[in-house]
């Protein structure tokens, strides 16, 4: 089966983000790669939601990281059997799906024990030397399925018990050894039968197909015997009998070493390393067995397939992104830090949006996306060029944008009004929403930046906001051990920014832009873009 591949933007994921992923992997499955999942690395803001909903496309999957995990590495179901499964039937079922190792889960699907074929052979060996299946509470169910016999007399649901025999001795000889409760294997001969079940014998247990006269059913109702007819000779019968017993008696039940399908292979692996055993259950968050791993899975591990969109710096990455096999990367913003150890398709362009590459994309393979894909490219356009006000907005991102339109069916403008309408009210917003929404992190030489933004039509309420904006800021500045958490507060109808700066130095990015530093923040005019307008001056400023 085909790897999984995973198309994935930044985290704090924004629409051209989101939709960028989603329209690459509906791409790539167009042309025939199987597996392609789109994801996110975060929550989807209500900007990207009002553009997905209006064009009935199904969010991403959310990815919180590219760590390999135990689930990684199960592929099939593996069978499980309940506790009063005949051993025999345990057998066939690992001889069939190829499995020396068995889950035995209760009626909860709760895992309860395992059993190994090195375990049925130390049960059956057992078992043979000493043929009293007392200790074994072999229900009659199991002896008819696993010997393929058919009910005479009695309950099937009955458990039987007792010393097992073979009414091959002379009729005064049978009379003398078997006796109530005991377990007698014999043919056709019917004076043999009557004294067995004369003697009150749990089961009587009538080997090559054998049955019971009328006048033998009778006696057998009345001594409460059970009585089975199996088309087995009666040597065959007998060894195939201690076989019937339910897995439960040789299961084990201490000293099981399970993972849950959640854990980390480098933990897993360390842990498979100290112990020697053949195969370790795999369980979910419930407690459900959900497949079997062994060290041959830990010599077959392969990285996570990657493709990453509007994004190409580890920082920005999903967490885990390191470790993962980077496939292809899809972007408009600088080249960042992310190195890769074979060549692979990087495509960068500087327009507005990654949507407006993966729609040229869609047109270099004579692919024409469906309704919904076009709509959501176009709201991605429309988001990250500001209605094409942006200054990074480009020629080709207005041209793509009208193409886009007409398969949608919708007018650019009005829906890029509405979009931001959808998400620009200060007042439904908590202050970590604010920040959190759009913010990227950035590294300027020694020095870590993180820079969010929040586009709004008007800025009604923001003063209300300023103080506890600034706290925040600073908290989340201290914990994650940041030089400079910055937010722009865009006015998309005014077509300025202010910029909230927290810094033990926050007058060093007010000279960066040459502004007056007020109360945290300086006023931007004209400025809607945080990559082409705070990044640059930003970067010279700090790398000069």
């Amino acid at each position: 089966m085909p790897e999984k591949i995973y198309v994935i933007g930044h985290r704090n994921p924004d629409t051209d983000s989101i939709c960028a992923a989603i329209s690459y992997a509906r791409l790539k499955e167009s042309l025939g790669m199987s597996r392609v999942i789109p994801c996110r690395a975060g929550k989807i803001n209500r900007e990207t939601e009002f553009v997905l909903n209006s064009f009935g496309v199904e969010a991403p999957l959310l990815l919180k990281d590219l760590h390999l995990r135990v689930k990684d590495l199960l592929s099939d179901p593996i069978p499980t059997v309940g506790p009063k499964t005949s051993l025999l039937e345990v057998w066939k079922i690992m001889q069939e799906k190829n499995q020396k190792t068995l889950p035995v889960v209760d009626n909860k699907e709760q895992m309860i024990g395992m059993i190994t074929v090195g375990d049925l052979s130390g049960s059956y060996i057992e078992n043979m030397a000493d043929y009293d299946l007392s200790p074994l509470h072999v229900s009659v169910k199991n002896i008819v399925r696993s010997l393929n016999g058919s009910l005479l007399a009695g309950d099937e649901e009955q458990e039987l018990s007792g010393k097992v025999y073979v009414g091959a001795m002379r009729h005064e000889t049978l009379e003398s050894y078997v006796g109530n409760g005991d377990i007698v294997l014999m043919g056709d001969r019917q004076k043999a039968q009557r004294i067995a079940l004369s003697q009150g014998v749990s089961a009587l247990i009538l080997t090559g197909g054998a049955t019971l006269t009328p006048e033998l059913e009778d006696l057998a109702g009345q001594s409460n015997s059970v009585v089975i007819s199996v088309p087995h000779d009666t040597f065959t019968a007998a060894r195939l009998l201690p076989m019937t017993a339910p897995v439960q008696s040789a299961m084990k039940t201490e000293g099981i070493i399970s993972f849950n399908e959640d854990d980390l292979i480098s933990e897993v692996k360390e842990k498979m390393l100290q112990t020697r055993y053949r195969n370790y259950p795999v369980l979910d968050e419930q407690g459900k067995v959900v497949g079997l791993i062994s060290r041959y899975h830990l010599l077959s591990l392969s990285r996570k397939k990657v493709i990453l969109v509007d994004h190409n710096e580890l920082g920005q990455a999903v967490v885990g992104t390191d470790q993962a096999q980077i496939l292809e990367v899809v972007d408009h913003h600088r080249v960042g830090g992310i190195q890769t150890g074979e060549p692979i398709l990087f495509r960068n362009e500087p327009v507005g949006s990654t949507c407006t590459i993966v729609a040229k994309c869609y047109r270099d393979w004579g692919i024409v996306p469906d309704k919904g894909i076009a709509g959501i490219m176009l709201g991605a356009i429309l988001s990250d060029t500001v209605i094409f006000k942006s200054p990074t907005c480009t020629g080709r991102d207005k041209e793509i944008a009208a193409y886009l339109a007409d398969l949608a069916g919708v007018d650019p403008k009005e829906f890029g009004v509405q979009m931001f309408k959808a998400a620009s009210n200060l007042g439904e917003l908590s202050v970590d929403e604010l920040i959190e929404e759009d913010l990227k992190e950035f590294t300027m030489g020694d020095l870590r930046m993180g820079i969010g933004q929040f586009s709004v039509m008007g800025i009604e309420g923001l003063e209300q906001l300023r103080v506890e904006l600034s706290q925040r800021l600073e908290e989340l500045r201290s914990q994650r051990a940041m030089d400079y958490l910055m937010l722009m507060v865009t006015d998309l109808l005014e077509e300025n920014t202010e910029l909230f700066i927290c810094s033990s130095q926050p007058e060093e990015i007010a000279k960066a832009f040459d502004k007056p530093l007020a109360n945290g923040s300086i006023f931007l005019p004209g400025v809607l873009s945080r990559k082409k307008q705070i990044v640059p001056p930003l970067s010279k400023y700090f790398l000069r």
